[in-house]
This record gives structure tokens, sequence and C-alpha cells, in this order.
């Protein structure tokens, strides 16, 4: 059985290195919504781009056109290059709301400076246990450092849908 993965809306607190030290950042210049970046994902269903989840459009319904979607990969991953590296605090993610809310359950926030394994080896922020259909929930990163933010699921076969 192949299942649906689906997110709607990535937001993190970022707090630039270089200004910030230890784990205490300024909040005015560390605070920003994530519209930004370059984006990959394992693979493209349709025209569903990685773009489309950092795109601004905050429609949660996938027939929108508001969601990014990979194939039913094993593993399937979702990938922020953030250009530079910055201290992460929170990463939110708000579950898709027109269907299958369970389907996020066991889904991973990865975060650091390395590309093995596409990002996927990087240091675990959260384990995504689950959200409810069209709510939203904040992970907490405390200051990990990366340039690359990922959310993958680990160890099974199905969709991967962020929508914002």
């Amino acid at each position: 059985m192949v299942a649906v993965v689906a997110v709607v809306l990535l937001r993190t607190v970022l707090c630039p290195v270089t200004p910030c030290y230890a784990l205490q950042c300024p909040v005015t210049p560390c605070n920003a919504l994530l519209r930004g970046g370059n984006v990959i994902q394992s693979s493209l269903f349709g025209n569903a781009i990685p773009e489309r989840a950092i795109d601004g459009n905050r429609a949660s319904d996938l027939g929108q056109d508001s969601c990014s979607v990979t194939q039913a990969d094993l593993k399937p991953w979702w990938r922020l290059d953030l250009l530079k590296t910055y201290q992460i605090n929170t990463v939110t993610i708000t579950n898709r709301g027109d269907c299958c809310p369970e389907r996020i359950n066991g889904a991973e926030i990865r975060i650091g400076k390395s590309l093995n394994d596409n990002g996927n080896d990087n240091p675990r922020c959260a384990v995504i246990s689950s959200i409810a259909a069209g709510t939203s929930k904040t992970f907490l990163c405390n200051g990990m450092e990366g340039r690359y933010v990922n959310i993958v699921i680990p160890g099974r076969r199905e969709f991967l849908t962020l929508c914002e």
C-alpha cells in the first residue's frame, strides 16, 4: 500500500551564525519566515515542483497547485539549501488540510551542513509523531547549525507532499 504524506507551511526561525553567539541570538534579525533558498526533492510527481513548498501560497488543498510532491519513493525527501549556515531555533509545519493527516507521522526534520545521503544523514531536530489536519506544530531545534533543512520519511515507500 502506498501512502501520501502531506505537509503544509514550513516555517523556520533562523539565526545567522556570525552575529549570534553560542545558542543566543538577537530576536529581530534572527526571526524569518522561510520563503527563499534553493529547494530540491527526491523525485517529481507531475508538475508539483519543490519550489511550491516555499512560494508563499498557503493553500492546503493539493488540487490548488500550491504543493510540492515526490513520487512514491522509498525514503522520500525534500531539502532546502539556505545558501549559508544559520542557527535554526524552530521549524513549524502545518499538516495538509484536505485529507490524510496521519500520513505525516514518522517524518523527520534534519538540519546540518552535509549533503551525505542528500542531507538526510544530518542531525535530527525532531520526529513528527502526528499533526492534526490543517493545524500547525512547532518543533524546537535549539539553535542547531546548518545550511540544509530536510524533511524525510525514512524506511517507507510513500509520496511526500509539502504545501508551504
